[in-house]
């Protein structure tokens, strides 16, 4: 099953095990929808700076930038999405000065469980919501996660919240916040794994946590970084290659090679059948690329890839 259509999301959220890709297949996807035309902005928190390689144009940072046509980049942290935050409910500088910057109040701030994360869901909450002369500013956000713990507790401080923090403007917002996360017609989450055991097991456990902690539920599967099958078993390539024995010739570091990508292509297939029995979800797979850096071409290429499997579910 391909990916459900998500060209009329208002947020798309990439999560999964750190080392997996995640960054790669946001970065592909906001390159696909704005393609389409879709005014996309790539959100990240915290994050380590990537794409400006991968997208070929400036680092991303706290000030959401214009990367190319009909796609911006903003790379946030907690102190820069606190100050929007305040100044959208304070609405004025002099006050959030007055309020967050003073000694007390910084100690106060410091203080709250998960008020960091939750500037962070904020800030990307609002941009869902925020105009321009009367139209949408962005059309979609993708919005690359966190690695699997820290994306689960922040998608879940909504939730928790509203169980602790009396009636109040924070409290106002977090119902709008969950509303979009929990909203199926506005919010689709994407998983990425690798088809090997540690990240299919978390791509497991990360669905579970999502639907139970944060009621996210996963609505599609990428898979990356999957070997080519090279040497498909029955063909001549495979029956030749095991005629062959261990020399010390030339036809030997080819042979190792051969045997070597044989055996990632079987190590896969076996997670992905495992994938496809725990994770019965609308699922892409995103072959291996052999560079020594990953960059706009091969950005494009994926972005290519995934988008011409998104919708063939629906």
């Amino acid at each position: 099953m391909p990916l459900p259509a998500l060209e009329d999301k208002r947020l798309i959220i990439t999560l999964g095990k750190g080392g997996v890709g995640r960054t790669t297949i946001a970065a592909a996807l906001a390159v696909h929808l704005a393609g389409r035309g879709k005014k996309t902005l790539l959100y990240q928190a915290n994050a380590k700076e990537r794409l400006g390689l991968l997208l070929g144009g400036p680092p991303a940072g706290e000030e959401i930038k214009l990367v190319r046509d009909n796609l911006w980049t903003v790379n946030t942290n907690p102190s820069a999405a606190l100050h929007e935050y305040g100044l959208m409910v304070l609405r004025m500088e002099a006050v959030y000065k007055m309020v967050f910057e003073n000694r007390v109040s910084r100690a106060l701030v410091r203080a709250i469980p998960g008020l960091d994360d939750y500037s962070l869901l904020g800030k990307l909450w609002f941009h869902t919501t925020e105009t321009v002369r009367g139209q949408w500013r962005f059309d979609t956000i993708v919005f690359d996660a966190p690695a699997t713990g820290h994306a689960v507790t922040l998608l879940a401080i909504p939730q928790a919240i509203l169980a602790a923090v009396p009636e109040g403007p924070l409290t106002r917002d977090a119902v709008k916040v969950r509303a979009l996360v929990e909203d199926p017609a506005r919010t689709s989450a994407i998983v990425v794994a690798l088809a090997e055991e540690m990240p299919v097991n978390e791509s497991i456990e990360l669905t579970a946590r999502l639907k139970r902690e944060a009621n996210l539920a996963v609505s599609g599967l990428i898979v990356n970084q999957v070997y080519p099958d090279h040497l498909p078993a029955g063909s001549p390539a495979a029956r030749v290659l095991d005629r062959l024995q261990p020399a010390a010739d030339v036809a030997e570091p080819v042979a190792v090679r051969a045997r070597t990508s044989r055996a990632r292509r079987r190590l896969n297939e076996r997670y992905l059948t495992r994938l496809r029995d725990s994770l019965p979800l609308p699922t892409t797979i995103v072959p291996k690329i052999f560079v020594p850096q990953i960059g706009p071409k091969e950005v494009a290429d994926v972005a290519r890839l995934v988008g011409g499997e998104i919708g063939k579910a629906s």
